[in-house]
């Protein structure tokens, strides 16, 4: 392989050990809730955290340090009364692989990949493929085999380096002439980058209805809609989970002459479900609202999202979910025991939620209130 030391205003080492570089840190800003007395002077025992560092702290509960660089503050002022949240389920994992510039130069540079299994079992070979832009290409390569077709390039493990265990990660090389970048890569055919987490639920089944047979007593509902698909549907009967199916209905014996309340909730492969489509039966009027969402907990940040979670809300019939507002507009419907996931992608500044349970009857609990306090990391020393 020839070296490229020879190349013109090249300068580097091939490769570099020395990818560990610490990123640059954000230049501070002002936030805009500086005004409204959040900071310093409304928390003048808030700790100074490191650049590296970032804070989520429950007033009055706990403090968690995590990592990247920014902290986060529960604005302990906006809780107004013991505020709830659910779980984010856990997304897909899947293997993953990063690009970077080892050395570059005028006319070109030595670029790296780095193929990391996230997944829990063991990896048995793996391919990476991406485009490169018209005047870029490839010279040469070390630790995988390499076809292209067009600007396409398509890597493969050698025998040596394929299996990868749990939480293992193995990397390859190349030399390029053009200083193009990979574009639309690809590891085992999924996104180099991971697939984004799954944080939206079906929507909730329509039409609930019933029909009877000289035996049976069937549950019919229409279809619930995805953005990745259904998996299945769930059917409670009185609070209690009774059958899963993959179909529109559900059939069993006929019930007994008494007050019954049937629910039925879609879910899709990453746990997230519906509030429930409601049926009942022999049912009288229920005016009673279920009691107010418990238990206040926020973690975080996880695949770009934080987790607000509560305790499940009690009714005397049934609780069919809870409605979660962001500043007076519904950001989202979370049934019986489920997340509700806040993306962390739109800045700076403080946000208030509302949480209130419904039944189904369509009663809602005393709202419960939580708010985030988002501020930049501190400035540069």
């Amino acid at each position: 392989m020839a070296h490229p030391a020879s190349a013109a205003g090249w300068s580097g080492s091939l490769p570099s050990a020395v990818a560990n570089a610490p990123a640059d840190c954000p230049q501070s800003r002002e936030p805009a809730f500086r005004d409204r007395g959040l900071r310093n002077a409304g928390h003048p025992d808030r700790p100074q955290f490191p650049n590296t560092s970032t804070s989520i702290k429950v007033l009055g509960v706990k403090t968690l340090i995590l990592r990247p660089a920014r902290w986060i503050t529960l604005a302990g002022a906006l809780v107004l009364a013991a505020a709830a949240v659910a779980v984010l389920p856990a997304p897909a994992r899947a293997a993953v692989a990063a690009f970077e510039r080892e050395s570059e130069w005028s006319t070109g540079h030595v670029g790296k990949m780095t193929v990391h299994n996230n997944t829990p079992a063991t990896m048995a070979g793996w391919r990476v493929e991406f485009d490169l832009p018209p005047g870029t290409s490839i010279s040469h390569h070390w630790n995988a085999e390499l076809a292209r077709v067009g600007t396409r390039y398509v890597f493969t493990s050698l025998p040596w380096n394929g299996t990868l265990g749990p939480g293992a990660s193995t990397s390859f090389g190349w030399v390029s002439t053009g200083t193009g970048t990979p574009q639309a890569c690809l590891v085992n055919n999924a996104p180099c980058a991971g697939a984004r987490p799954d944080v939206s639920a079906p929507t909730t089944p329509a039409n609930p209805r019933t029909s009877t047979g000289s035996q049976t007593f069937t549950l019919r509902w229409d279809a619930s809609t995805d953005d990745r698909g259904v998996d299945r549907y769930e059917i409670f009967s009185n609070g209690t989970q009774i059958a899963t199916t993959t179909e529109t209905s559900h059939t069993m014996p006929p019930p007994p002459p008494m007050v019954f309340t049937f629910g039925i909730r879609a879910v899709d492969a990453a746990g997230n479900a519906s509030p429930f489509a409601i049926i009942k039966l022999g049912a009288v009027p229920d005016s009673q609202p279920p009691s107010t969402p418990t238990n206040l907990r926020l973690t975080g940040p996880q695949d770009g999202h934080y987790r607000i979670t509560w305790d499940d809300s009690r009714d005397n019939v049934f609780v069919a979910g809870y409605e979660v507002q962001q500043s007076g507009t519904v950001s989202g419907v979370s049934w019986v025991g489920t997340p509700f996931a806040y993306g962390v992608s739109r800045g700076y500044g403080t946000y208030a939620f509302r949480v209130r349970a419904f039944d189904s009857s369509g009663n809602f609990s005393a709202p419960a209130y939580i708010g985030i306090a988002v501020d930049p990391p501190p400035p540069t020393p």
